[in-house]
């Protein structure tokens, strides 16, 4: 690292940076991929002798070295990931300094859940009221079952669903930092010269004035455009698309591969989670196919009810059929909680009617109530709201070893019957119990289409 990027870079990490040198380091960082791994370098290094020293540990480093080389590509997009989280770090920052006196710049619509706004003054606020007019900051829902929709004074809304954080500021023209979550806006249409402009880590977005809904992940983003165009641009090396409506497209931090569109539809009415890696899981601990009947023949041999010749041939017995693993719950902010993403192999959202219905199979460790909830969006990408249905562990038949299964129809899961709006597209699925400590595990979600007559 030169010198005057480590000065930088050591002024950013105890907070005595200026304004222009906060722009330099940003514009540095922008352009220059041994600069971010330098500064990523330096901030690890504050990192590890500021804990060294509260240890009473400290001992002498060489700072002159270069991040080592990741070992695996795996480890290169981590490594990677960081880097960029760290340039979007300081455009929060820059963005908030900028923009600290700023007026309002538009209206709390409504939200669900724990909502979150902290205004640049750093003063976070929870007790926020639909109607509340709020200036530039940070908006966040917390969990997987919280939204907040926020309304721009020109009547383009943005809406944040799950757990999702995203900066707003509207100075010469509107920009949104999305650091983590999904995001679906309405934008009214801007100014040709001053277009609204969506970051994320993996791609910057140029809206004139459309319906697009975005996830923006640590490794990738995902836009999905319903009406009008959006352009992309990939952050990993500048390459740019012209996304028009029913397409979607996937960009992602460590690709250089070409970046193309796919068309949204026609969405299928059925789908069945395939738990064969941890793909499509939000939230929650995947397990390979089997660990559980591997995991309960270990206790039956210790306890004494099966032989270990016994216990192996039941497991060969299973490994002779295809199985998939399973999803076990996490603690969350909202309880222990499993949360899926649901789109197919092609990556379509799956559509939900009143005649649908939601079976789910799963293992209790021990009793205790389950809320099963879905993000549901109209069929033009709207954001509709999140949908919920609680259900007693009396209310569920349980096998010896915990298992269940559980079947909910589609209108139990949908707002009040709008003969105008006859299905809605599924974005995510999730699953919490009552308890924060409680150990469940989910081997099976499927959303089974109006035509399937048996179970």
């Amino acid at each position: 690292m030169g010198d005057e990027l480590k000065t930088l870079a050591r002024a950013y990490g105890d907070g005595t940076i200026t304004t222009p040198e906060l722009l330099e380091l940003e514009a540095r960082l922008a352009k220059d991929s041994d600069a971010r791994g330098a500064f990523l370098h330096e901030m690890s290094l504050i990192d590890a002798l500021e804990d060294m020293a509260a240890s009473g540990a400290l001992i002498a480093q060489d700072q002159s070295q270069p991040p080592p080389k990741p070992a695996s590509r795996w480890a290169w997009v981590r490594w990677v990931s960081l880097a960029v989280g760290a340039v979007a770090m300081l455009a929060f920052s820059r963005f908030a300094w900028l923009d600290s006196s700023s007026p309002t710049i538009g209206t709390l619509v409504t939200h669900q859940g724990t909502v979150r706004w902290t205004g640049h003054n750093g003063v976070v606020e929870t007790d926020l009221e639909p109607g509340d007019s709020l200036p530039g900051g940070t908006l966040e829902a917390v969990g997987a079952d919280a939204w907040a929709s926020f309304r721009f004074h020109d009547g383009s809304l943005v809406t944040l669903s799950g757990d999702a954080e995203a900066v707003l500021a509207n100075r010469t023209q509107k920009q949104l930092h999305l650091r983590r979550g999904t995001i679906s806006a309405d934008v009214e249409p801007q100014p040709a010269n001053a277009p609204m402009i969506v970051h994320t880590s993996a791609a910057d977005l140029e809206v004139l004035g459309t319906q697009f809904n975005v996830s923006a992940r640590q490794t990738d983003t995902e836009l999905a455009v319903h009406h009008g165009l959006v352009r992309l641009q990939r952050s990993s090396d500048g390459k740019t698309l012209d996304v028009s409506a029913k397409h979607r497209v996937v960009a992602s931090i460590d690709s250089v591969a070409d970046l193309t569109a796919e068309h949204l539809g026609p969405l299928p009415t059925a789908w069945e989670s395939r738990f064969e890696s941890d793909t499509n899981v939000l939230h929650g601990s995947w397990k390979p196919p089997l660990f559980s009947l591997a995991a309960r023949l270990k206790q039956d041999v210790a306890k004494g009810t099966l032989t270990e010749a016994e216990a192996l041939a039941e497991y060969q017995q299973a490994a002779r059929f295809e199985a998939q693993g399973s999803v076990w719950a996490l603690p969350s902010k909202i309880g222990s909680l499993v949360w899926l993403d649901v789109k197919d192999e092609n990556g379509r959202r799956v559509l939900l009617s009143e005649q649908s219905r939601l079976r789910v199979r799963g293992r209790h460790v021990a009793a205790t109530t389950l809320t099963m909830g879905v993000t549901l969006s109209a069929e033009n990408g709207g954001f509709i709201g999140k949908f919920s249905r609680e259900i007693s562990v009396d209310s569920v038949e349980r096998s010896a070893d915990g298992s269940f299964e559980w079947v909910v129809e589609g209108r139990e899961l949908m707002p009040p019957s709008d003969a105008a709006i006859t299905s809605f597209e599924i974005h995510d699925w999730w699953c919490i119990a009552d308890s924060p400590t409680a150990k469940f595990e989910i081997t099976q979600v499927e959303v089974l289409n109006p035509e399937e007559e048996t179970l």
